[in-house]
């Protein structure tokens, strides 16, 4: 084998290496788009050929190098060597292209469903975890509870002290309200300052304790805009959500709506739950 054939030889293999590179990322992409089959298809198709490229780049060199030992490579063999080399390198670019398609699709799927305030699930986001949180609790046999939380006061705020202001007291309201909840509890904000929740595995009467510790959390975390010395407060409604599917959570936010109607009613800084005389 001449230097000739060595390089070859090693060019070639150098191309295989890539295109069984390009394969493996294609085979990858594959494996991620369990949403999307018609994806997932070209993902796997387009790993396949460049397998079955690499081969033939492989099979090309060594039949040039080794059983043609000592003859000159033909010009040609070089010429399609260098164009060879645009098919994994156009792949990988494509492959990237894809990448970012989908991330830019995965962050505008986010931005959907997310309240850019505080960072927390819209009113959109918040009923596919709602529903996913009850589902979860049906499955169990455990009953799940609604509830909504609203902040006393919040317009005078707002127009005592600006809306910067009452932006930075929902953001803390969010930060407080994620760190009382437990796993597989939902949270979402979905209106001005009106934070909805679902909290599986709890009848109203066993929520409304972890609700009032929420309510407690936030006073103490969540400092009044300008005014030390006051309390930020909220309220709170809270009502049985017995079924996991959108009407039956429509349902169960409206009692939650009321109950939290009574509960500005009887003063504010209180919880109700609904059906129930007593804040």
């Amino acid at each position: 084998m001449n230097l000739e054939d060595e390089a070859f030889l090693v060019i070639r293999f150098g191309l295989g290496a890539l295109c069984f590179y390009a394969a493996l990322i294609g085979w990858r992409m594959g494996m991620g788009y369990v949403r999307h089959p018609d994806r997932r298809r070209r993902g796997f198709i387009g790993a396949v050929i460049m397998v079955l490229i690499a081969l033939l780049h492989l099979g090309t060199g060594l039949d040039e190098s080794i059983r043609k030992a000592g003859q000159p490579v033909p010009e040609m063999q070089w010429v399609w060597l260098a164009v060879d080399f645009l098919v994994p390198l156009f792949f990988l670019r494509m492959a990237h292209a894809f990448a970012a398609r989908d991330r830019l699709e995965a962050e505008l799927a986010a931005a959907a469903e997310h309240d850019p305030l505080t960072g927390l699930a819209n009113r959109a986001g918040f009923e596919r975890l709602a529903l996913a949180a009850l589902a979860a609790a049906t499955r169990a046999g455990k009953p799940s509870v609604a509830v909504l939380l609203d902040v006393d006061h919040f317009k005078a705020v707002n127009d005592g002290w600006g809306h910067p202001a009452g932006d930075a007291v929902l953001r803390g309201l969010a930060r407080a309200a994620k760190g009382g909840l437990r796993p597989g509890d939902a949270l979402g904000r979905v209106g001005g300052e009106e934070f909805a929740l679902v909290l599986p595995g709890l009848t109203a009467q066993e929520a409304q304790p972890l609700v009032d510790r929420l309510r407690a959390a936030i006073a103490a975390e969540v400092p009044h805009p300008g005014a030390p010395a006051r309390t930020l407060t909220v309220s709170a409604g809270i009502a049985e959500a017995s079924a996991n599917d959108p009407t039956a959570l429509e349902s169960a936010f409206r009692a939650a709506d009321q109950a939290l109607y009574t509960a500005k009613q009887a003063g504010r800084n209180r919880s109700h739950v609904a059906g129930l005389a007593d804040a």
